[in-house]
C-alpha cells in the first residue's frame, strides 16, 4: 500500500493527463456544443495531448528524482511506451465507441506530438526546476 500511496504522490499530475485524454478521446462528445471550424485542429490537439502526457511523464519523474537527470534514452523509452499508448487510443475508439473512430492522421499526429516532446521537454523541465 506504501508503494501505491507515493507512486500517487509524485504521479498525480500525469494521471490528471491520462484522465483527460482518455475523456477526450473517447467520449461521445467532449466538447459539447462548441464546434471550432479551423482545418486540421484535432491533429494540433492529438499532437498536443500526447507531447503533453510525454512532458508530464517527464517533469513527474524529474521533480520526483531531482538527482536524476532526463536522458535521451529515458525519453525515448518514455515516447515508446507512450507511442504504444496511442495505437491504443485509436484502436479503442475503432472497436470500443460508437461515435468515434480510429484514424491513422490521428495516430500520426500523436506520434509528432510525442517525438516533439522528447526534445522539447527536458529543456523546458530542467529550466523551470531549478527556479525553485
Amino acid at each position: 500500500m506504501n508503494r501505491i500511496k507515493i507512486f500517487l504522490s509524485r504521479y498525480w499530475p500525469t494521471l490528471i493527463v491520462i484522465g483527460i485524454i482518455l475523456y477526450a478521446t473517447l467520449s461521445s462528445n467532449p466538447t459539447g456544443d462548441v464546434s471550432i471550424e479551423i482545418p486540421h485542429l484535432d491533429k494540433l490537439i492529438h499532437a498536443i495531448m500526447m507531447g503533453g502526457l510525454v512532458g508530464a511523464i517527464a517533469f513527474d519523474y524529474k521533480r520526483a528524482e531531482r538527482r536524476r537527470q532526463l536522458t535521451f534514452r529515458f525519453m525515448c523509452t518514455v515516447a515508446v511506451y507512450v507511442m504504444v499508448a496511442c495505437i491504443a487510443d485509436e484502436l479503442a475508439q475503432a472497436y470500443l465507441t460508437d461515435s468515434r473512430s480510429g484514424d491513422i492522421l490521428d495516430l500520426l499526429a500523436d506520434w509528432a506530438g510525442v517525438w516533439i516532446a522528447v526534445f522539447a521537454a527536458p529543456p523546458a523541465i530542467n529550466r523551470v526546476l531549478r527556479r525553485r
